[in-house]
This record gives C-alpha cells, structure tokens and sequence, in this order.
C-alpha cells in the first residue's frame, strides 16, 4: 500500500524538477529566453539597425533547434546613420542583485580585432533631470584581439560623466574559444559602495571574482543587454580588419538573489 503514495511523490517531484528547469518554479527565475521562436524577442526590446540583423538560426544551437543570431557590419554604420549595434536590451532591474546565465558562440570568421566589442552589458540609465547624459556601461563583457575581458565603471556622485568617474577597472578574461559555446554566469550586486560585488563563472569554472564598487549613483539601476556594440567602426573603421560580426547566444537566465550557479547556468 505504500507504492502507490511513493510513486505519487515521485511523479510529483519529477514534475516540479521539469518546471523548475523550465523557469516556471517560483519567482526565483525572472526570465528564461530558448529562442526557439521569434516570440522570444518579444521579452526585449530590439535595439537593431536592419531586420536582418537579429534573427532565429538553425545552424548551431547551446539546447534545442535554435538560438538567437546577431549581425552587424561595416556597411551598417553608413546606411543607418551610425548605427553601431545589434542588440536586445531588458528594462531597468527591479532589485540591485541579479544572478545572469547565457551561452554564446564565436564562428570561425570571427577573427582578431584590435578594435573591441561589447557582447553584454549592464547599461546605466542617465539623471536626466540632473543635467546626466549617456556614459560607458558600469559593467560589461567584451572581446579585444582575440580575448575576452571584463571592464567595470563606477563614480558615487549623483551627477558624474565618463571623464569624473571615480574607477575603471579592465580585467582580461582569457582567450576567445571560437566554433563552441562558451557558458556564461554573472552574480552581480549593483552598488556604487563598497559592498557592490561581481562574480564570474565560465563553463561552470569561476574566473572572476571582486568586491566593491561596480556601477555609478544614479536613481534608477542598470539594464542588462546581450549582442553586438561595435562603436569603433564608427570613427576608427580603417583599423579593423573584418567588415562583418556575428555572434549566436542562446539559454539566457535571469535569477533574483535567491538564484545561484545551478539556476541560471546553461543545461
């Protein structure tokens, strides 16, 4: 009489696992994007220069049939008044700690470049009302001849420019591994104090790890975006030597501060 209570948790807890994996738990998961389908696009907001830019692919994929392509080239900074990204952005985060996981792939054609380019940021939003413009992501991931890095901006002041921040921080991540998929996870706390922290894993192997200040003191906090910045081609175009980027990403996780490497890594 016991087997069948035993089997009954046991399909229950074999339940709650597949919701779990597919972000549907409890709020710890805020958002879980496969892009199987272009609806996933939908949770975004399309920061691109042409359509073809940002598409579903089926020609590689980190889990399922598909993931999401981005484009960007030369050609673009011309044609569509200096445009200089291909790019999907969030909104402003809710809560200033944030556990992130995505999956990116390089092609082979993805070749060295002096110029670098952002492949994810966590963008700042200006003080309009104080006088603030744009400036540089306070945290972001990046690629330069072929390595990755990690750049991290911050200034306490309520009104700061790129040029009165108060540090900068570029930390080399290692070498670019191309024609794979390369696991990212981020846990980030957002904070212009000394209690700010940002804690990378590559491949499920923590790189990177520091504590202090990571983002500027404004009153709204920073949103997370995933693609292709290549601002260098508009300026400086001669010293690049490729004319086209491309760049997949699939499995992207967002957790609250009750996520960790498990929750959001890529399966």
């Amino acid at each position: 009489h016991t087997s069948m209570p035993l089997l009954a948790c046991t399909l229950y807890l074999a339940f709650t696992t597949q919701l779990n994996q597919c972000g549907m738990d409890d709020d710890t998961l805020l958002l879980h994007c496969t892009f199987e389908e272009a609806t996933d696009f939908d949770k975004w907001t399309k920061e691109t220069c042409r359509a073809g830019s940002l598409c579903i692919s089926n020609q590689v994929a980190r889990k399922g049939k598909a993931a999401a392509r981005f484009e960007f080239t030369k050609a673009d900074v011309l044609e569509f008044e200096g445009q200089v990204r291909s790019e999907l952005r969030l909104d402003s985060e809710k809560e200033n700690e944030r556990w992130y996981g995505f999956s990116n792939y390089l092609p082979e054609d993805f070749v060295a470049d002096p110029l670098a380019e952002k492949i994810a940021q966590w963008h700042e939003i200006p003080d309009r009302e104080r006088g603030e413009n744009w400036r540089s992501p306070p945290i972001s991931l990046g690629i330069e001849n072929d390595r990755f890095y990690v750049q991290i901006l911050w200034a306490a002041a309520p009104v700061n420019t790129n040029d009165t921040r108060d540090g900068d921080k570029k930390i080399d991540l290692g070498p670019v591994e191309k024609n794979k998929w390369n696991d990212w996870v981020f846990h980030i706390r957002f904070s212009y104090k000394k209690d700010g922290i940002l804690e990378i894993w590559k491949n499920k192997k923590k790189i990177f790890s520091y504590i202090g200040p990571n983002c500027y003191n404004d009153k709204k906090l920073p949103y997370f975006k995933i693609g292709i910045y290549k601002w260098g081609w508009k300026g400086w175009a001669e010293y690049s030597p490729e004319d086209k980027r491309v760049l997949y990403y699939d499995e992207v996780k967002i957790g609250n501060y009750k996520a960790n490497l498990h929750t959001v890594s890529p399966n």
